[in-house]
């Protein structure tokens, strides 16, 4: 939703997804639960960057708002 509204909800939109992605960049790399836990996976996804955490939760909430639009419907 906030990806639709141009400039100041990216900007908005881009601090949501920085204080989701640290949290979960966090366990997923320092305490290392991409490694322990998810072992069959590539190597790439098992240690993954800041950034593309980031990335990936901005094009999650991309692609949730165009698979599934009821979920952001405003009550009048």
């Amino acid at each position: 939703m906030l990806n639709g509204i141009p400039f100041f909800g990216w900007i908005i939109s881009l601090l949501v997804n920085i204080s989701m992605a640290v949290p979960f960049w966090f366990c997923w790399t320092y305490y290392g639960i991409g490694t322990k836990y998810f072992y069959f996976l590539p190597s790439v996804y098992q240690v993954i960057g800041f950034w593309a955490c980031i990335g990936l939760f901005t094009v999650l909430g991309i692609l949730k708002s165009l698979l599934w639009p009821g979920a952001i419907v405003v009550s009048k």
